[in-house]
């Protein structure tokens, strides 16, 4: 009686569906848990959902795996309410395509007939998060695929929800569903998608790369914000429309090409600006500048705060325009101290304890981008500048010219001083996007020092760091990917670390920064703490676009 009952089910479940029984609505529930299945080929279909488009690369050895040997694994099955098929709920679609054909080839119902694994209707959601799952563990994917991927379930949960989802929020799902995802790669693949690929699907399908592709999303977006410089010396009336149009026509030229070159694109990108959207005194030099250095950044001095007028007025304008030290894109002869005395007679009518505020300016410069004399001192008094044209002062650019400084008289006054004193940051500049240009080109500089200027790159959006690390070859660039890439894995930054800043007691093992690099490190930690004390004060729900475009 058993064998009886097991032929029984064994020919039930080799029937399949039978879609045209009258019954077969009542009658064939499908199953509320997982339970192992016999099914053909005609009762399975592809996944429309599957991210992948492209052949697998590995297809052929695939093939001859399965040709050999049959199927290894137990696909993954699913089926949708009212749907006549099952579909692979977890991959499996390269395999289906394969065993199609060797059915085609053989007639050998061993690929015609394959055991599964079937798993209750998740939701179509659920599906496509289940085949980024599996193609990111097994790493064969495209940037565009996931890219792709990624929109569609955006498009599912925001479909499911009713409502449109931050990025934040988007990435706290896909996180709580099983696939972790940083905002800045959600932010760079939403781009991909609709600022990249209709001007270079070829290329992007093609299996372009993530450093590439985040170069490619770099420029266009440095060409946004040098749209606003140069506002006043083009003659059309959108400099940004004219100058993202240059850069799709080069994507698109581009795009016939085998093999993408970022130094041949930068070059034929700036050609074309030159040509077609010629700027008052910007050369092609200055154009590489703008898009390999500066990045787009304002590279003018700051507004002077208006005089003042009244004795209130007088201490908060003079609060505010103390050097701060972190305008790394001014020479030293931009950054003017205010004279201690104007010679109005002001002075004589400000109370003692705002005299006694004025009269101990922080002054300090940083070594700047291109050159410039590191000039640092703490709390000093005005007896200790030496005064210049009738008592004002100002910082030389001269490098043999140190203002002096006294030696602090008790350790109490060297532990008074803070950050703040060693690296102050004027109000103006105490917002997330100024604090990111300080951290990239304090960054910038470190790495010139140690010849890893092209390690990093500027980057923006609200929840940035400042900048990207491109390679993490080096010491530093280790070190850096843990502010860069807080998302991804970092097992060695310990060693990393100590060989950065301390070295270790056996002989060779000197630190790779020297006592003065050590300082700008120092600074650059400083400016990170500051940013992110900024950003942990932004709604969870404000995305990289809300916040700067």
């Amino acid at each position: 009686m058993k064998t009886d009952l097991q032929h029984k089910l064994s020919q039930a479940l080799l029937r399949g569906n039978p879609v045209s029984s009258p019954l077969s609505d009542n009658a064939h529930v499908n199953p509320v848990s997982e339970m192992p299945m016999i099914l053909t080929l005609e009762q399975l279909q592809p996944n429309p959902d599957n991210p992948r488009q492209g052949r697998n690369p590995r297809y052929e050895e695939i093939k001859s795996s399965i040709r050999a040997r049959g199927l290894d694994s137990v696909p993954k099955v699913t089926k949708a309410p009212g749907s006549e098929f099952y579909i692979f709920s977890d991959g499996g679609n390269t395999r289906y395509q394969i065993l199609s054909e060797l059915w085609q080839e053989t007639q050998d119902e061993r690929f015609f007939r394959l055991h599964v694994l079937f798993k209750p209707w998740p939701g179509r959601l659920q599906c496509l998060i289940g085949h980024l799952a599996e193609n990111e563990v097994r790493g064969e994917l495209t940037f565009l695929e996931k890219a792709q991927g990624i929109c569609v379930a955006r498009s599912l949960y925001e479909e499911t929800l009713g409502k449109k989802l931050s990025l934040r929020a988007f990435a706290q799902r896909m996180t709580a569903d099983g696939l972790p995802v940083s905002i800045s790669h959600i932010s760079k693949m939403e781009d991909t998608v609709s600022v990249l690929l209709p001007y270079m699907p070829r290329l992007l399908e093609n299996g372009l790369g993530r450093p590439q592709i985040e170069q490619l999303l770099s420029v266009r977006s440095t060409l946004k914000r040098v749209a606003d410089s140069f506002l006043f010396q083009y003659d059309g009336p959108d400099p940004a429309c004219d100058f993202l149009g240059c850069f799709e026509r080069t994507c698109t030229e581009i795009d016939n090409h085998d093999v993408f070159d970022y130094d041949v694109f930068l070059d034929e990108l700036i050609g074309r600006l030159l040509r077609e959207c010629s700027v008052a005194g910007v050369d092609y030099e200055r154009w590489v500048f703008e898009l390999k250095v500066n990045k787009g950044r304002r590279s003018t001095k700051p507004e002077l705060p208006a005089p003042v007028e009244s004795e209130g007025d007088t201490t908060t304008a003079h609060s505010e325009t103390v050097p701060t030290g972190m305008t790394s894109g001014f020479s030293a002869e931009d950054l003017l101290t205010e004279p201690l005395s104007s010679g109005s007679g002001q002075e004589a009518s400000v109370s003692p304890v705002v005299e006694k505020k004025k009269s101990r300016p922080v002054v300090e410069i940083q070594t700047d981008l291109y050159g410039g004399a590191p000039v640092l001192s703490g709390d000093t008094d005005e007896a200790d500048i030496e005064p210049v044209d009738g008592g004002s002062l100002f910082v030389t650019n001269n490098p043999e010219h140190v203002t002096p400084v006294e030696a602090p008289v008790s350790g109490h006054a060297v532990t008074a001083l803070t950050c703040q004193d060693l690296w102050p940051v004027a109000s103006h500049l105490d917002d997330i996007e100024h604090l990111q240009t300080q951290i990239y080109r304090t960054l910038f500089e470190l790495g010139n020092e140690l010849d890893l200027s092209s390690a990093f790159m500027a980057a923006s959006g609200v929840h940035s760091p400042g900048f990207i690390t491109l390679s993490a070859h080096s010491v530093l660039g280790r070190v850096m990917t843990v502010f860069s890439e807080p998302d991804e894995s970092h097992d060695d930054i310990l060693d990393a670390l100590r060989a950065l800043l301390t070295g270790g007691y056996q002989p060779g093992m000197s630190p790779v920064l020297n006592d003065t690099q050590f300082m700008t490190w120092m600074k650059l930690m400083y400016l990170l703490r500051c940013l992110y004390a900024k950003q942990r004060d932004v709604d969870p729900d404000v995305n990289d676009e809300e916040e700067w475009e």
